[in-house]
């Protein structure tokens, strides 16, 4: 496998989701893999079970084509009693066989048959999406709307209209594989497969990033110290206690290695965390060190504000270097003390769903911080955790990632001194 980290890392998260599909598949009917396609396994008459064609791709879109599809064959197994009747039914309804592409649609009614099947599908962690919830909302005009909306809505879907829209990105941007992804999944779940395969073939690779900014340990310290009036004189109307309590956030993103939303998903801060569904203690309370000596916390699936975090329900640990082995007590992060904030009523999703992160950038360059991107200090969480010799998988599992994640994109964050830290932390004998 080549270097192409992007690559591997979303290859790595349709394998994932192609196991959940998989699992929900009726009994009798089975979905495989080969290349890039995706077969369905079943036995007909005195026939074994063994793959057929059904006309559905490896993608996200495909998985779930091609699960309604089982369903279908299910039902047909037992309905026909004829096999050459249930094949002539396959080739047309499954495999789509002499299947007319309705060039009278337009893009208004296809954008509305990807939104009813976006509402109907499940989303990534299995849960129901809900309309009228700020994350689920904002996860379809983020993914969808932000590039239907600049489509001719009231012509027809073809090619050449798809493509002139797509000028508005450039190739190579995020924006445009963006783009390109919610177009093909337009045409292909509206049954338009020869726009798709043309589409298929324009190379959508993302080329163009934005710097990751990287952090040391020491940069932090410094600056906390300036913003908490240690070593600089506040202003006179500065809010000491505000400036704690955003400190704290940002000290246990970076020993937890978490996003920043998700410090605003602990639920065991205070008091012990419990299952929903059978009530049993999954944790006891963060500041409960009799019970908890590990400082243990359980992030779950929704933040103070009811936005959802991406990988929730999942406990995490502390990652201390051995440095400064009394940063928790330095820091006083076993007060927990979470910023008084909420978003307004009359917010929109997308602003509801950003809440978090937009209020931390705005106090990371009002207070003059060394960074402004919330996920350094995460990223500097998980190299703590190399210092402190946490295996990879822990710190992947703790992190809410894949190992592949944490050993690629992650690493692109070590900053000349945390690489110095990491070399030297096992206290090599010169030569």
């Amino acid at each position: 496998m080549g270097k192409n980290y992007n690559h591997e890392i979303g290859y790595e998260s349709l394998l994932t989701d192609f196991k959940r599909y998989q699992q929900q598949s009726p009994r009798g009917v089975s979905m495989r893999r080969n290349g890039n396609n995706i077969y369905l396994k079943f036995k007909i008459g005195e026939t074994p079970r063994k793959d057929y064609g059904c006309n559905c791709s490896f993608t996200l879109d495909g998985m779930v084509s091609a699960l309604s599809k089982a369903h279908k064959v299910s039902d047909a197994l037992k309905r026909f009693t004829s096999e050459s009747e249930f094949w002539e039914w396959y080739d047309k309804e499954i495999k789509e066989v002499g299947k007319i592409e309705n060039d009278l649609l337009t893009f208004k009614d296809a954008i509305a048959v990807v939104e009813d099947d976006f509402w109907r599908r499940k989303d990534r962690r299995g849960n129901k999406r809900i309309k009228g919830h700020p994350s689920h909302e904002n996860s379809w005009n983020r993914t969808y709307l932000e590039y239907y909306k600049h489509l001719p809505l009231d012509k027809p879907v073809t090619k050449t209209n798809i493509l002139n829209t797509l000028n508005r990105w450039e190739q190579g941007t995020k924006s445009f594989k963006d783009a390109m992804s919610a177009y093909r999944g337009l045409v292909r779940k509206n049954g338009y497969d020869s726009i798709y395969k043309e589409l298929k073939k324009i190379d959508s690779k993302q080329t163009e990033f934005r710097d990751c900014q990287t952090i040391t340990l020491e940069e932090f310290m410094e600056w906390r110290d300036k913003t908490l009036g240690i070593t600089e004189k506040l202003p006179y109307r500065a809010k000491l206690e505000v400036r704690k309590a955003w400190l704290w956030v940002f000290g246990m993103q970076i020993i937890y290695g978490l996003r920043i939303n998700e410090v605003f998903a602990i639920k065991n801060l205070d008091k012990p965390a419990y299952d929903p569904k059978t009530n049993k203690l999954i944790v006891h309370a963060y500041n409960d060190l009799k019970n908890n000596p590990h400082r243990l916390i359980y992030i779950g699936n929704e933040t103070n504000i009811g936005t959802t975090v991406k990988t929730g329900q999942r406990i995490a640990r502390p990652m201390i270097p051995p440095k400064y082995p009394n940063l928790y007590t330095d820091w006083e992060l076993g007060k927990p003390s979470l910023p008084d904030i909420k978003p307004k009523s009359s917010s929109t999703p997308e602003t509801i769903t950003g809440f978090h992160h937009r209020s931390a950038r705005v106090r990371l360059e009002r207070w003059n911080a060394p960074f402004t991107q919330t996920h350094a200090d995460r990223h500097l969480g998980n190299l703590l955790g190399v210092q402190a010799g946490i295996p990879v998988e822990i710190r992947a599992q703790s992190m809410g990632h894949s190992v592949t994640m944490n050993e690629s994109t992650y690493k692109k964050r070590q900053g000349i001194q945390t690489q110095i830290d990491i070399s030297t932390i096992f206290h090599l004998d010169p030569m």
